[in-house]
């Protein structure tokens, strides 16, 4: 039997494991009380000398005459006392523990010591104490997931799309709603026996609920596995979101699939409709160098467990190759003009590596904004987009917004505004809904419209004109 396996033997216990660790950590922080208070300086001194001036000046007698004592200084006070040793055992401490929180946030060492350890002992599943819902499961394949439960009633979400479908409806503009993917492959999971997670039922039962009341969907889950190989391919092995590889195969099907409805276009001064148009050069993967960073990314997950237990992930650049200009509103650093490595895209976040620091994925985007909106400059002929969206939809964005004459983006997790006001203000062609498995396990994100009385459209233009 080789070393590591009776390592495994013998620790691979979890409770085994914690109490190693937490016995090393009682072991540290007990010699660092013990030797702060044993520190020579004050411990056998009973009290603090003063501060006496010394002599520097040879030249300058030490006594005033002979026999007498040195000058006593002016500003001579009594000595303080040192603090008693249950004061000093108190000071030590919040030193200590001062210590112990540093390490955590600044130099991670001990979540790599921890994950080095998970890993040597074969560990799949790491629970979290404090937030169970971060807990972190290694998948078959070796990438990581967090396992998600919830159980909502999918009639209450479709529901809640089909009421913002019929308030569509009556401004003729459609609804079309987008299931974006899991690390989970359905009917394949790969999880750790005995853990189970609830994303792809859930969303199997709302897309059903959405067929049954005539709401439009996209899978893209069957998207992705139309386009064959191996599923853990299409995402990050350390982070919950989907790679760009996935982000673009999705907007290729998105803007197929839009292909199927209308815009208002303007031709001589009038306007009609006419079949949504997007240009090849926006969804030809040859139209865009890409970039790669070797090692550059530790994701959510990873950044719970380490990279010694995860790996760390390459992220990849993606950037047209074609002139683009574009105006970005409502993220962060205001207003933002020019191509779109200017606008869209950041690449600060990206100008150095950071594993624990940074998040190389808000390069696309800039993250999350409750509104945001981007004008293409050189697409005028393009469809008008409104995206109601969760994280996921930034890996996406760029290439939507370069498809799209305007495309205006809603996070219903931090937006708090009438969503038909912003309706009316943007006048969409097709209001699309992306949402990932981790808003589908919730009933709340769903619930897109107020329950008051939906303001009539004119009520509404009038309204955000003043």
């Amino acid at each position: 039997m080789s070393w590591s396996d009776r390592f495994r033997r013998k620790f691979g216990n979890r409770y085994a494991l914690t109490a190693v660790l937490f016995l090393l950590i009682m072991l540290w922080g007990a010699g660092t009380v013990f030797f702060g208070i044993l520190n020579e300086a004050t411990a056998c001194a009973g009290y603090e000398l003063p501060d006496l001036p010394r002599k520097t000046d040879l030249s300058v007698p030490g006594r005033e005459r002979a026999g007498a004592l040195p000058s006593a200084p002016a500003d001579l006070t009594l000595p303080a006392q040192v603090p008693a040793w249950p004061e000093r055992v108190g000071r030590q401490t919040a030193a200590a523990q001062a210590a112990v929180t540093q390490a955590l946030e600044d130099d991670h060492s001990l979540i790599e010591v921890y994950g080095a350890f998970q890993a040597l002992c074969g560990r799949t599943a790491i629970e979290d104490a404090a937030e169970p819902e971060y807990g972190v499961v290694r998948l078959k394949d070796g990438s990581l997931s967090f396992v998600g439960q919830g159980e909502p009633d999918p009639q209450v979400q479709a529901g809640e799309l089909k009421r913002l479908q019929t308030a569509l409806a009556q401004r003729d503009i459609p609804l079309l709603y987008c299931q974006a993917p899991s690390k989970l492959e359905p009917g394949a999971e790969g999880l750790p026996y005995g853990v189970e997670d609830t994303s792809n039922a859930c969303a199997d039962r709302l897309l059903a609920a959405l067929d049954e009341k005539g709401v439009a969907t996209l899978d893209l889950r069957q998207t992705l596995k139309d386009a064959g190989g191996d599923w853990g391919d299409w995402f990050y092995r350390t982070d919950h979101h989907w790679n760009q590889d996935a982000a673009f195969v999705s907007f290729q099907a998105l803007a197929e699939r839009l292909g199927q409805y209308t815009q208002t276009v303007s031709v001589g001064g009038n306007t009609r409709r006419q079949a949504i148009h997007i240009d090849p050069i926006y969804t030809d993967a040859n139209s865009y160098d890409r970039q790669t960073l070797s090692r550059f990314f530790l994701g959510s997950q990873g950044k719970r467990v380490g990279s010694t237990y995860a790996g760390v992930d390459d992220f990849v650049l993606w950037t047209p190759t074609f002139p683009t200009l574009l105006r970005y509103t409502g993220a962060s650093g205001g207003d933002r003009w020019g191509d779109l490595e200017e606008t869209v895209l950041y690449p600060q976040r990206v100008a150095q590596r950071d594993l624990y620091g940074g998040n190389p994925y808000t390069y696309y985007a800039g993250g999350d904004y409750p509104f945001a909106q981007v004008t293409n400059y050189y697409n005028r002929q393009g469809p008008k987009v409104l995206l109601i969206r969760d994280s996921y939809a930034c890996a996406m964005t760029p290439y939507l917004a370069l498809a799209c004459s305007q495309l205006s983006t809603i996070d219903p997790r931090s937006f708090s505004d009438d969503l038909l006001t912003y309706v009316d203000w943007t006048r969409p062609d097709v209001v699309v809904v992306l949402y990932s498995s981790g808003m589908v396990r919730e009933e709340e994100p769903y619930r897109l419209l107020s329950q008051a009385p939906e303001p009539a459209k004119g009520d509404a233009l009038r309204r955000v004109e003043k």
